[in-house]
């Protein structure tokens, strides 16, 4: 009898045991998650130290420069997002009276440079983006860092515009990559005159004379006129002197005798040691490369022995 109720209670106990092998176990979760976000705001960057600058380095700023020379101009920007939140630094430089900060850029008036903080890289926006004549870009600067140093490193052009008082401005604006941005249009600077001139034609002369010829044009260059090319940045007047007479060994044709004008004999005037405006020839414009020529006319005096008579004409270029 008791053996029979022990087998009944194993027979029980295996099929509970059968039983709860077949059910899936539960359990209760021991973790989880929450997604957080952090925003952080964008601190637009900041403008400080401007000037600009020789290389020496001494501040120029509001004073005269020159075109073709080297100058800085420099500006401390603050960024608490970093440098990488920079986008770029732009510099555009431009003749307040000639045109306005929008205007196209040209080499009378008006340049743009630019840093390009993703690339790092300096560039002449304009005029010359080919060459970049305009921008020393191994004397640019930028910084490691924030906060940090831009330093443009540029010349102007040899015709940009002349101006005896501070009229060129220099505006600097620095922009983020979420278009934040701050600008400084606090410097500026005139330009001094700058000119330069070749005598394309080394020789003249008159052949043919005879005593008593009177107001006779230049049969050398075959042209008749000599011709020269000059480059100015402002109004500009052409001049014309001779070193003495015309001479012979003790034989002499006064300096007096011969005329200057730009093609016209009646408006010419007489020669002399001290350069004199040469008639058609004044408030030429700025500009590059330009082409003028002029004409000479002499006069013979009585009784003039025969021979080859020399002097040295000097042709000058002097702001109007």
């Amino acid at each position: 009898m008791f053996k029979k109720k022990t087998s009944k209670v194993l027979t029980l106990v295996l099929m509970i045991a059968l039983l709860t092998a077949t059910i899936p176990l539960v359990s209760a979760a021991t973790e989880g998650t929450s997604t957080g976000t952090a925003t952080v705001g964008n601190n637009v960057p900041v403008l400080s130290g401007v000037d600009i600058t020789d290389t020496v380095p001494a501040s120029v700023n509001t004073q005269q420069i020159d075109v073709n020379v080297e100058y800085w101009v420099v500006a401390t920007v603050t960024d608490t997002n970093g440098l990488t939140d920079l986008d770029t630094v732009v510099f555009t430089i431009w003749d307040a009276v000639a045109t306005t900060k929008p205007g196209a850029d040209n080499v009378a008036n008006h340049y743009t440079f630019k840093y390009t903080q993703a690339t790092d890289v300096w560039e002449e926006v304009g005029p010359d983006p080919t060459t970049d004549s305009h921008l020393v870009v191994a004397n640019c600067v930028d910084p490691a860092s924030l906060p940090g140093e831009f330093k443009l490193a540029f010349k102007l052009d040899k015709v940009a515009g002349h101006a005896d008082t501070a009229i060129w401005d220099i505006d600097i604006t620095v922009t983020d990559d979420l278009a934040g941005s701050d600008s400084d249009a606090t410097l500026s600077f005139g330009v001094n005159y700058y000119a330069e001139i070749v005598v394309n034609d080394a020789t003249h002369g008159w052949t043919g004379l005879s005593a008593s010829d009177t107001d006779i044009l230049l049969t050398a260059p075959g042209d008749f006129d000599i011709d020269v090319t000059t480059t100015q940045n402002g109004l500009s007047d052409l001049q014309g002197s001779g070193d003495g007479a015309l001479t012979k060994g003790g034989d002499t044709i006064p300096l007096a005798n011969v005329k200057i004008h730009k093609d016209t004999l009646g408006s010419a005037v007489s020669l002399t040691v001290t350069p004199t405006d040469i008639g058609g020839l004044t408030s030429i414009a700025a500009g590059s490369a330009t082409a003028n020529a002029f004409k000479l006319w002499i006069t013979v005096p009585a009784e003039c022995p025969p021979g080859d008579y020399v002097y040295i004409l000097t042709v000058g270029i002097v702001h109007t």
